[in-house]
């Protein structure tokens, strides 16, 4: 895992690379060492360090070590298989969704690995008879300006919620009367805060953006898509309106 993409919004020295790359081979061992080893092993000084530290917005050195070892390291070793794999936000936008399956026209978009998953939503979309059409597109622009009728909603797919194509797609809709709806593994990504609704999939591997650790996201949102069928389904048969899930 590139420590230049986690940190993309940061510019690092190659001493500093060399230290955070120090830190992420075995945190441990740097907890146990202490920063002056570790200084003089990566050939910088404490001091250097700290502002290291200070300039990634941490506390110290500490807190420094224990992010990367919780949000870094710890999950290359372990996934989790966690079963409260989404939260909606917010919840109380649920029966809403739900509602609007049956009239609105769906554009479904992602890209790379979660180009599989719009895929999906599409086809299952085809026969339980929404509206829905797939978009694998970069620009949105283009597609609109290629369709007479307005899209009513826009579901997008992106791990990250921050990649280069999801990013597009919120500026082009920005300002326009589109519900925006996204299966993201973020809550704090530029998606997720530009979404009306936004699923947050459990991600265990929040900062591999190249996908290259085994990861159950994408299996996770393919689950988390089809609980809400369920409750759709459920909401169809019985007309009982859905209740928001408890966050």
């Amino acid at each position: 895992m590139e420590l230049e993409n986690i940190f993309r919004d940061i510019k690092l020295s190659k001493t500093e690379i060399t230290v955070l790359r120090c830190i992420q081979s075995d945190p441990e061992q740097c907890l146990r060492d202490g920063i002056r080893t570790v200084a003089e092993r990566c050939y910088s000084n404490p001091s250097s360090i700290i502002r290291l530290a200070k300039k990634m917005k941490f506390s110290g050195w500490l807190e420094l070590v224990y992010f990367i070892k919780f949000n870094i390291t710890m999950p290359k070793l372990d996934v989790t298989n966690d079963v409260d794999f989404m939260k909606i936000h917010p919840p109380e936008r649920l029966p809403e969704l739900l509602n609007s399956l049956r009239q609105q026209r769906i554009l479904i978009h992602g890209s790379g690995f979660s180009q599989l998953i719009a895929q999906y939503i599409y086809n299952k979309f085809l026969v339980t008879g929404v509206n829905a059409s797939l978009a694998l597109w970069p620009d949105y622009e283009i597609l609109e300006q290629k369709n007479t009728t307005p899209f009513d909603a826009i579901w997008i797919i992106s791990k990250s919620g921050r990649s280069s194509s999801a990013l597009n797609w919120i500026k082009a809709l920005d300002g326009k009367e589109t519900d925006l709806i996204c299966f993201t593994g973020d809550y704090q990504s530029p998606l997720a805060q530009a979404a009306d609704t936004a699923l947050i999939i459990h991600d265990p591997q929040k900062y591999d953006d190249d996908i290259y650790w085994s990861n159950p996201f994408f299996g996770y949102c393919i689950l988390g898509f089809e609980h809400l069928l369920k409750l759709w389904f459920h909401q169809t048969e019985t007309g009982a309106p859905v209740d928001a899930p408890d966050d």
